[in-house]
């Protein structure tokens, strides 16, 4: 049976964790805090049309611009791996020794990688609302 105040705590400690994320990045204001709110709306849909893996990789993917520096993904997956590596969050990750997140997602056991895939949608439920709320403007038509 499941402790309703299990569930609470869980359902809490993602909104302030998600809350704290998206202030961070309203402060930044600009292009790339516009960009971070779009990503989060979107990074949902890609998950459950393309699956986990498939998203992650895209995600890893355009986390670095040309020049090496770090884009409006790459925050995003900063993000989810920082909330994922948290002390109470790692059994999700299983015992993988990597620190990237998209290689610690592909080498899960099935029930492993769908309950990282349902950890992942209930954060970003959370992270897509606060970032909706709290940055301003949208981010251009080509994002």
């Amino acid at each position: 049976m499941v402790d309703n105040s299990t569930v609470k705590g869980l359902e809490q400690a993602r909104a302030k964790f998600a809350y704290d994320k998206a202030q961070v990045i309203s402060k930044t204001g600009g292009k790339k805090a516009k960009e971070y709110k779009a990503y989060a709306k979107k990074l949902p849909m890609m998950i459950k049309s393309n699956g986990l893996g498939a998203a992650l990789s895209f995600v890893f993917s355009k986390s670095k611009n040309k020049e090496g520096n770090k884009t409006s993904w790459g925050l995003l997956y900063d993000d989810l791996n920082s909330w994922l590596r948290q002390e109470h969050k790692k059994w999700l990750l299983g015992e993988t020794p990597s620190d990237d997140l998209s290689e610690a997602a592909i080498n899960l056991n099935s029930p492993d990688y769908r309950a990282l895939c349902i950890e992942i949608l209930a954060f970003l439920n959370w992270l897509r609302r606060f970032a909706e709320g709290l940055i301003e403007g949208e981010a251009d038509e080509n994002v």
